[in-house]
């Protein structure tokens, strides 16, 4: 197996139940996190700081690998984004691009996604709005 394809199915299980400990089975010690709607962070410690965060506002954020292709460095990967907020299921796709090291983790993960859709499916769900702000304090 190569190392993208051994990546994209540990990608696929961290997915289906992430944890802010599952990331040491993808992500390098010196990893570069970059994404919409996060500053950029350099380092799993810093990694993991903005996944607490995350996976505080959405408890039950999961995904589903659809695709994935090999790079240079490498690969690809297509995925849906699933999670509640304020009572209502809801969805958005990503790309996430990958430079793996030997070894098979990533040292860079640079995300790709429709933000506005996000920000908008949250905003639109006034029911969501103390949660998330108890979440983020």
């Amino acid at each position: 197996m190569s190392a993208a394809a051994d990546f994209a199915e540990r990608f696929a299980a961290y997915w289906r139940a992430p944890s802010v400990d599952g990331l040491d089975g993808i992500l390098a010690p010196e990893v570069e996190l970059i994404a919409p709607l996060t500053r950029p962070t350099r380092g799993l410690p810093e990694g993991k700081a903005v996944f607490t965060r995350l996976l505080r506002l959405l408890p039950d954020l999961t995904a589903v690998v659809h695709r994935w292709g090999p790079t240079e460095d490498g690969l690809l990967i297509e995925f849906t984004l699933s999670a509640t907020a304020g009572g209502k299921r809801f969805s958005w796709d990503a790309v996430d691009r990958f430079v793996l090291r030997e070894g098979g983790l990533a040292t860079v993960r640079i995300s790709y996604f429709d933000s506005a859709k996000l920000v908008r499916t949250i905003l639109l769900s006034p029911r969501a709005w103390p949660a998330i702000l108890r979440r983020l304090a």
